[in-house]
């Protein structure tokens, strides 16, 4: 059996860390876009948060209005979400959160971001989507 100790212990002990800090708690994907949609119907936004557990453990993800002040989609008679997630065999998990605008207003029309957080306040966030209202 092999002792590490000393400068070689310190040296795998910091390389360690190192290529634990490298890794990115968190990664918002979606592709940018603009969508147009008459008054009245419905438009859904898709995203997917890939994310490190060990550094992140609680993860909130949510699709948010970006205005004079940003707005969660969280209003359950305006929108409808729904969160599933995967395990790959590295320990990434991969959340996707799809969001459903019921019933597309004039006030709708605007910039729109997907959010993800950890609880440690480590944020990323996507691409704008662009949602065009007409009627």
């Amino acid at each position: 059996m092999t002792r590490l100790t000393g400068a070689t212990l310190l040296l795998l002990v910091t390389l360690s860390v190192l290529a634990a800090q490298d890794k990115v708690p968190i990664e918002v994907r979606y592709k940018e876009a603009t969508l147009t949609t008459a008054r009245g119907s419905s438009v859904q936004l898709s995203c997917e948060a890939v994310y490190d557990f060990e550094q992140c453990r609680q993860l909130h993800v949510v699709w948010v209005r970006d205005g004079k002040k940003r707005v969660e989609l969280t209003d359950p008679r305006r929108f409808f979400t729904t969160v599933s997630e995967t395990v790959s065999e590295d320990g990434t998990r991969r959340r996707q959160v799809l969001t459903e605008i019921l019933e597309v207003i004039p006030e709708d029309a605007g910039q729109f971001q997907c959010q993800a957080k950890c609880e440690d306040g480590e944020m990323a966030m996507g691409l704008f989507i662009w949602i065009n209202v007409n009627g």
